[in-house]
């Protein structure tokens, strides 16, 4: 149940960011890590999960996390500000360092490559826009965070505007569901086979934020439950419905990216969620039972993760390629080099190498003004 049934006097203003408990906090941290470690696990072959694979949930989780912790006590000014700053400038100065980074990798070694300069100034900003991010760049993960920071001013006027005009927490949170669901609808059964029938970009994109949206909106509406619906009943709950719609040949990849939703927007909405509320239950029995460093550092790093993890890849594929047991012909974004013993290599160091190089990064960073003097 939303916390809707709970008035409050006269004026509501549940638009501010929740009070979040130390225990919480630690809870999101280890949520962020088992998200991000999930999309690592997804772009590596052998995944070795049978019901909770990470496509039916893992991005809609880092959304449903973006509505979790919406904080909307800043002007719209300010909010469209932050996005700028915090993720359109973050995704243009990662995606030219690591076409940079490509460029000169391809210069010594046989690695697929796709120039990102396509012969003028506005065809290359727009290029990984109508390409997803996918279009031989190794920084596909792109898309989410261009789709991620559409949504969240999106969600944030949505919001606002009904804290406007509704007084009332029950009614103002009955519309905000109402709007993640009706957004989800259109994402996934209107605008999705538009986009799969025409191969038009902005179907794509329009899809990609709708849907988006609508667990960030999600996310918005749960913020006064989750921490006390996830735990163990709702973990064995949450696996026991995603084992029978595995059964039932009902448990498909949600791929937001690409705007393919096989089962609809009900069954890959409910599949998502299920995913989703089994992740923090796992994050709060975890976090019950001790603080673990290591995996708090990794919740802390997500994003440096999600953006280098595929660079970590390819530089694990030149050293296996040394060893002579990879030929780099075949060293693509989403193709590298596998076999059984493989697979927590990858998986580790995917984790590990973007966080140290974040690491060295910041402290670079740090020591420069010092440098300079």
């Amino acid at each position: 149940m939303l916390p809707c049934n709970q008035e409050r006097s006269k004026k509501v203003y549940p638009l501010s960011s929740p009070k979040i408990s130390n225990t919480d906090s630690l809870v999101l941290d280890y949520v962020k890590a088992l998200g991000i470690i999930a999309v690592v696990i997804g772009h590596y072959p052998g995944d070795p999960f049978t019901f909770l694979k990470p496509y039916v949930y893992h991005m809609p989780l880092f959304f449903f996390l973006g509505g979790l912790l919406l904080n909307t006590r800043r002007s719209v000014a300010s909010h469209a500000l932050g996005i700028v700053k915090k993720h359109l400038f973050y995704i243009a100065a990662v995606y030219v360092l690591i076409a940079l980074v490509f460029a000169i990798l391809h210069q010594l070694y046989p690695i697929a490559y796709t120039s990102m300069w396509r012969g003028s100034l506005l065809d290359s900003v727009l290029y990984p826009i109508e390409q997803s991010f996918h279009g031989g760049s190794y920084f596909f993960v792109g898309w989410f965070l261009f789709a991620y920071a559409i949504a969240s001013l999106l969600c944030f006027l949505v919001v606002l505007l009904l804290d406007k005009t509704i007084r009332h927490t029950s009614v103002h949170y009955s519309l905000v569901l109402s709007a993640a669901l009706l957004m989800g609808l259109l994402g996934m059964d209107v605008i999705a086979p538009l986009y799969q029938a025409n191969k038009i970009f902005y179907y794509n994109l329009l899809s990609q934020v709708l849907v988006g949206s609508s667990f960030f909106l999600l996310g918005y509406c749960a913020k006064g439950f989750i921490f006390k619906l996830a735990g163990l009943y709702s973990f064995v709950g949450s696996f026991v419905f995603l084992y029978l719609m595995q059964q039932y040949d009902a448990l498909q990849p949600l791929v937001i990216a690409w705007s393919k939703y096989s089962l609809g927007f009900a069954r890959q909405t409910l599949t998502a969620l299920a995913g989703i509320v089994a992740i923090f239950s796992i994050a709060k029995i975890l976090a019950h039972y001790q603080n673990m460093a290591a995996l708090k550092k990794i919740g802390q790093h997500s994003k440096p993760i999600m953006s280098y993890h595929i660079l970590a890849f390819v530089l694990l594929d030149i050293v296996f390629s040394w060893l002579g047991l990879w030929d780099l012909h075949h060293t693509k974004a989403l193709n590298h080099y596998y076999s059984p013993f493989t697979w927590p290599i990858y998986i580790g160091l995917g984790v590990a190498i973007p966080m140290l190089l974040h690491n060295l990064f910041t402290r670079a960073k740090r020591n420069l003004p010092a440098l300079a003097t």
